[in-house]
């Protein structure tokens, strides 16, 4: 089941971080923002990605437990899709941004610990409810 709040944070999320990508990478290639206008949205629309990916794999439980656990657990699933997407931009990219390689991957575990933020509230919820 889609847990569609925390696919629209995450998609936000993204997308809010791609715009710190635009003016991360705009400054540092060649012709700056007016001369690389899809290189940039392009950059940008993978942060959306990388949200969408996220949101979606709430399912995914890489390390289990109830407390401090699911906050590692969140960490480690958005370093993983964060290094995932961060690889393909990498690879495909003129410029071999090794610095957007990495400020991909910690935008994933970003993504993932406000997504997981703001979605506890409603899965503690269900969890007790169904305990019950």
């Amino acid at each position: 089941m889609v847990d569609y709040k925390r696919l629209i944070i995450s998609i936000a999320t993204g997308a809010v971080l791609g715009v710190a990508c635009i003016i991360g990478v705009g400054g540092r290639v060649e012709g700056g923002y007016a001369g690389n206008v899809g290189y940039l949205i392009g950059i940008w629309a993978m942060r959306v990605v990388l949200g969408i990916i996220i949101g979606l794999a709430a399912g995914i439980i890489l390390i289990k437990g109830e407390g401090w656990e699911k906050w590692v657990n969140a960490g480690v699933r958005g370093t993983l899709f964060g290094l995932i997407v961060s690889a393909a931009v990498l690879l495909m990219d003129q410029y071999v941004g090794y610095t957007t390689f990495v400020a991909g991957i910690a935008y994933g575990t970003i993504i993932d610990l406000v997504a997981t933020f703001f979605t506890r509230e409603k899965k503690e919820k269900v969890e007790k409810e169904e305990k019950d």
